[in-house]
């Protein structure tokens, strides 16, 4: 360690898909303050989906103000942050707003990646960035403004991710990281720098100058300005850290900084990660990140997790039963009764759509809120088992869970029983956040590097073992959930 300064507070801004989450974090890792701020994200049925920025900021101050209510402004050595991956926030050269905050969900670029797809350039692009095209990644949302809003782009000086909107507002200073970079299909990964060969397959070299320069996930990315200072209470010239996307974030924030531990992310994705030699094997994964430094994080995904609980309580049920209590009524199906099966697909993309199949007389309450725990954990499973490929093919010791689900032991368990692997909770409810406050520790000289800050700064609060029993039970219903997901996905795509 290299400050003993035991009074030392980091904080720590996690800008998520539904909430911008603010927490003050201690140099051991525990959370002295925590606030959060609802922002409003909008779903249009042409699939866009938007933020505004200025809205989303000013959410971000009240909850940094809050947090710093009682004096704890003094206690700062830094601040971290990160934010969903992908996606885009466009701004002019003040700094403004040029169109509404792009959310990795956004469908509206899907066109551009098939077409890639169509034309057999994604091998070719996979080969300069180690990605596959999506309709929601940075380098194809870009693409799709650039041929469909010329006009936006032509006003806009700074194209960043959302951890580098709010970091812009700090600091003013437009800088990015690796981890966010890579995982927006924006670098090429063996040399470390911005991948203009894949603008120039896509005709868009032009989109470069948009880019903000890459500055390290644990070095200092600007400091508070005077305007940020007063407007948060935070302290003027206080160092900010370069930081990662939310994904790179957990993962750093769980631990998983070897090659035998796995991330599983419940949140509204289902995103799985795990390092890597990095090794082109031709297979390119949904997220492939330059991570601390000289490692590489690779995940697997889709909008497919434990946010179809939560639609389902608000939307079905009408908010009659909060999430905790919704898990009590579905422990009380046993693992061996006969239940329906849940295809978790609230967030799409079209045509793939959530559905219960499979339901009878028999079915209630429990089991269909069971249903959708397993239907969580079997997609998580089936990214689990697409990530192999990029490793030794071979399944890590344990999994690190984190999001929604790891708050409750119940759903843990059928993580660890459907997986067949232990699966360790993580001993702070923000996960992400911790991860951004790791950054800071080290940006700030709290710590050396980030892994020694994780030494200091992350530990597990519990592990289950899969049962035997159970798991028997759940790898037959998790062979039959994929034969009637490919079925239903084969129906949809066939539909006119």
């Amino acid at each position: 360690m290299m400050s003993h300064d035991q009074d030392a507070l980091l904080l720590a801004i996690d800008a998520g898909g539904t909430a911008v989450k603010v927490a003050l974090f201690d140099s051991q890792g525990g959370i002295v303050r925590l606030r959060n701020a609802e922002v409003t994200t909008n779903h249009y049925p042409d699939g866009r989906v938007e933020r505004d920025p200025d809205a989303f900021w000013q959410a971000t101050v009240r909850a940094i103000r809050d947090v710093l209510e009682g004096g704890f402004a003094k206690r700062l050595k830094g601040v971290g942050g990160t934010g969903f991956g992908n996606g885009v926030f466009l701004v002019d050269a003040e700094g403004r707003p040029t169109h509404p905050g792009i959310v990795s969900v956004d469908h509206r670029a899907q066109p551009v990646a098939d077409r890639i797809l169509k034309n057999g350039d994604d091998q070719t692009l996979g080969q300069m960035n180690g990605h596959r095209p999506w309709g929601g990644q940075t380098l194809i949302q870009l693409v799709g403004l650039s041929e469909n809003l010329p006009d936006v782009m032509l006003a806009t000086r700074w194209a960043l991710a959302c951890k580098d909107f709010i970091r812009l507002r700090l600091t003013d200073a437009a800088l990015t990281d690796p981890s966010d970079a890579s995982g927006g299909g924006l670098m090429n990964l063996r040399r470390k720098d911005y991948a203009t060969e894949a603008f120039s397959l896509l005709r868009q070299s032009g989109l470069m100058e948009k880019l903000p320069e890459i500055v390290a996930s644990s070095g200092i990315a600007g400091r508070i300005s005077a305007r940020a200072a007063a407007e948060t209470g935070l302290p003027e010239g206080l160092p900010v850290a370069g930081s990662m996307m939310d994904v790179a974030s957990c993962a750093l924030g769980a631990g998983v900084i070897t090659p035998d531990r796995m991330v599983m992310i419940a949140g509204t994705w289902a995103i799985n990660g795990m390092e890597t030699s990095g090794d082109d094997t031709g297979k390119y994964p949904l997220l492939n990140m330059l991570y601390r430094d000289h490692a590489r994080l690779v995940a697997e995904g889709s909008p497919s997790s434990a946010a179809n609980l939560g639609w389902y309580l608000k939307h079905a049920l009408g908010d009659r039963i909060s999430v905790p209590e919704a898990l009590t009524i579905a422990e009380t199906c046993p693992v061996d009764a006969r239940r329906c099966y849940f295809l978790p697909y609230i967030h799409g993309p079209s045509p793939w759509q959530a559905s219960f199949l499979r339901l009878s007389a028999t079915d209630n309450e429990a089991s269909m809120i069971r249903a959708i725990c397993e239907g969580v954990a079997f997609e998580h499973r089936r990214h689990a088992e697409a990530l192999l490929e990029y490793g030794n093919g071979e399944w890590p010791e344990m999994i690190r869970l984190t999001g929604g689900a790891a708050r409750s032991p119940f759903w843990g368990q059928i993580f660890a029983d459907v997986c067949n692997k232990p699966v360790e909770i993580v001993d702070t409810p923000e996960v992400g956040a911790l991860g951004g406050a790791i950054c800071a520790a080290v940006a700030s000289g709290l710590y050396a590097t980030l892994e020694e800050a994780v030494a200091k700064m992350s530990r597990v609060s519990c592990r289950l073992e899969p049962v035997p029993d159970h798991v028997a039970i759940l790898e037959e219903r998790y062979h039959e959930f994929s034969r009637l997901d490919r079925g239903m996905k084969a129906l949809l795509s066939a539909a006119p």
